[in-house]
């Protein structure tokens, strides 16, 4: 259960701008909503995709589980992504949730370099599971999905997909993304 946020937990500087019919406020301004994106903690996935569109990928931090049945997940993809359209019309895409050890994975597929696509994907890192769209040899976890599904919002499409194989490995730390900078988790 969410609780609704009430005037009080709405921050000083935000000005509560009704809609007509709605008790809710329309939104903060982009800058705010940045700025405390900031001190969000996220996993670090490598999305990619292979099919008759081409070969592309990008690296992603706006990822998660949806539902466990049917098994489904999400992936938020900017519109301006060189790798978006090619993503919706291979209608496949594989999210690579990176280990610790994998910066420099992230780097490159955030386009650090200016790594051509094709160049970026060695073959000695990468493998496939059913859908033909590469999946990280040591990715932490993997979830090979079918795209179901297309919603435009904002900047972003939110790319929802049904999870077809997946992978795991266990023995390392992920790759986490806060305050602009990489790090990763420890059990307490």
């Amino acid at each position: 259960m969410v609780a609704s946020a009430t005037p009080s937990d709405v921050h000083a500087s935000s000005p509560v701008i009704e809609r007509p019919g709605s008790d809710l406020p329309v939104t903060i301004s982009s800058s705010e909503f940045c700025t405390a994106l900031t001190n969000l903690t996220t996993a670090v996935s490598v999305i990619a995709t292979n099919g008759p569109a081409g070969l592309a990928g990008l690296t992603c931090s706006a990822v998660c589980g949806v539902s466990a049945t049917p098994a489904t997940m999400v992936a938020c993809v900017n519109r301006r992504s060189a790798a978006h359209d090619v993503i919706t019309r291979n209608d496949v895409f594989c999210i690579n949730c990176l280990p610790a050890a994998r910066k420099d994975l992230s780097d490159l597929f955030a386009g650090v370099g200016r790594v051509p696509m094709a160049e970026r994907f060695a073959a000695d890192q990468w493998t496939v599971l059913a859908t033909g769209a590469p999946c990280a040899k040591d990715a932490l976890a993997a979830f090979d999905c079918k795209l179901a599904d297309v919603r435009e919002i904002g900047t972003h499409s939110v790319l929802i997909g049904y999870v077809v194989a997946t992978t795991q490995n266990n023995r390392a730390e992920p790759l986490v993304f806060q305050r602009q900078q990489y790090a990763t988790t420890r059990l307490l």
